[in-house]
């Protein structure tokens, strides 16, 4: 009978394991279903390329707590630190991230046009905040920023039409201050440091993101059983039995909830709530292609291109062979091409914010407590986490339940 058995063996399931064993809870068991650990942090060398295989992963994080944990199993010294470079594709012109505050880099025509719709946007007039993924786009940015690049990025990357989408995670995004956006266009320069998130990051000098991975799970392996997917769930009332063969007094779900529905007696009420739970799936291909510039990643929100995000590996990753660019692709419209070296799909990329997510998962996730089933991170959530707020949210999870 084991305490706590933990689903998945990614950067939330291997930071819980390790919390709770530091707790003194040893009578733990974490089932990944995949051979490897690592989740979306898994990574591969190909051709000499370090290819991060579950798409764009980089290291900062606004929590002390997190820099302390990652850096006391991976020293800092092991990582190479960066101030970002990150680009839009906006027609035949690139221009710095973000686009409110480079507009200058435009055309005169495009900066005029840019800016009116920005001095006009719905919430600088003091207009009321509609509740529609679209209306609330162009109330936030306006209409320029919302039609060249906002709606079709999101488009490329979700795969779900906007009316569909809620605007609970759109939280994230910062007021537009319309006097320095003017100021920004006059003075041709931006504030970095008002940059909207991460203007720094660090990257593993070597062996790509799954280094972190390798270094967090070091003395997790024997608790770690590869290959076993959940298939069953059951409570009789005081423990689960997991598969048939595991015991536990308590389950902590990292995986994606869709995934683990048909292991699970769900009651009648809770299946509208689980059909709100969706996920999208991407395709990582990676090519090789000679560049000079210095970019660490490009947004491409052409909706007539079919990825929508670029990465030039080889300016943050010290080990990887000059020349590697990866792309990220939504799988609904990805397209198998053979120029690419290496194309690897993700079993599950981001859960998608289609209206009444949050409600539902809080439905769900209160039902399953009573039970001593608990989700946790990005997946347990079903919330669009990075890998530090996961990481922290495990720890967090097992400071709570621990006392």
């Amino acid at each position: 009978m084991y305490d706590y058995l933990i689903i998945g063996a990614g950067l939330t399931g291997i930071t819980l394991c390790k919390k709770l064993r530091e707790k003194g809870i040893q009578n733990v068991i974490v089932l990944e279903k995949e051979g490897e650990i690592g989740g979306l942090c898994r990574t591969r060398l190909i051709n000499g390329h370090t290819l991060d295989i579950g798409g764009g992963h980089f290291f900062n994080t606004k929590y002390p707590a997190i820099f302390d944990y990652v850096f006391s199993y991976l020293p800092k010294e092991e990582f190479q630190y960066y101030k970002r470079v990150s680009k839009i594709k906006l027609g035949d012109y690139t221009i710095d991230y973000p686009l409110e505050s480079n507009i200058w880099q435009l055309t005169l025509p495009k900066q005029v046009s840019f800016l009116m719709s920005i001095i006009r946007n719905g919430e600088s007039m003091g207009l009321k905040e509609p509740h529609n993924y679209e209306e609330w786009i162009r109330w936030k940015l306006g209409d320029m920023v919302c039609d060249e690049y906002m709606l079709p990025y999101n488009q490329k990357l979700w795969g779900v039409a906007p009316e569909e989408m809620d605007i609970d995670w759109l939280h994230k995004i910062p007021r537009v201050n319309v006097e320095e956006v003017l100021q920004y266009s006059l003075q041709r320069q931006q504030d970095t440091s008002k940059f909207p998130a991460h203007v720094n990051f660090y990257y593993p000098k070597r062996g790509g993101f799954q280094r972190i991975v390798d270094a967090l799970a070091k003395d997790e392996r024997d608790y770690i059983c590869c290959s076993e997917k959940v298939t069953q769930l059951d409570y009789n009332g005081q423990y689960w039995k997991v598969n048939g063969t595991h015991s536990a007094k308590a389950v902590i779900n990292t995986a994606p909830w869709p995934d683990l529905q048909r292991a699970l007696d769900i009651p009648p009420e809770l299946l509208a709530d689980f059909a709100r739970l969706r996920y999208n799936r991407i395709v990582v291909s990676l090519y090789e292609s000679d560049y000079e510039v210095n970019w660490h990643w490009r947004y491409v929100p052409d909706i007539n291109t079919p990825y929508h995000r670029e990465f030039f590996i080889s300016n943050f990753a010290p080990d990887s062979k000059p020349g590697g660019i990866y792309r990220e692709t939504n799988l609904l419209r990805h397209q198998a091409d053979r120029k690419a070296l290496a194309e690897v799909t993700t079993a599950a990329a981001y859960p998608i914010p289609v209206l009444g997510h949050k409600k539902a998962m809080d439905n769900i996730l209160n039902f399953l407590a009573e039970r001593k089933l608990y989700g946790v991170g990005r997946w347990g959530r079903h919330a669009y986490q990075n890998a530090d707020v996961a990481m922290l949210d495990a720890i967090t999870f097992v400071e709570k339940i621990t006392g």
